[in-house]
């Protein structure tokens, strides 16, 4: 394999995650649908709150970042790799399918 410095980036795969929530979640995302809609004027989708919110949760949890960060140095995290097929194998409960 060449020593190359840019990491592979060709492949960009998606996970998709089903949810459910309860009721009270559920009438908060239509609430934060219209806040947002009120604040940009623009439509925006559950799927697309959620993982912002989730994302934005993630990156400011110090402890998670730093059990991240712990992982990459190590070297023992490494991303799942589509298969001949496309697709990620499963993991945790949900499949992710390569992207086009």
């Amino acid at each position: 394999m060449t020593d190359i410095s840019l990491p592979a980036f060709h492949h960009t795969a998606t996970t998709q995650c089903n949810i459910k929530v309860d009721y009270r979640m559920g009438l908060d995302l239509q609430l934060y649908r219209q806040f947002y809609k009120q604040a940009y004027n623009a439509e925006v989708a559950d799927a697309d709150l959620i993982r912002e919110m989730a994302r934005r949760f993630m990156d400011s949890d110090r402890e998670f970042q730093t059990f991240k960060s712990r992982l990459v140095t190590s070297g023992t995290r490494k991303g799942p790799k589509p298969n001949a097929t496309g697709e990620i194998k499963k993991m945790g409960g949900y499949s992710a399918p390569a992207a086009n």
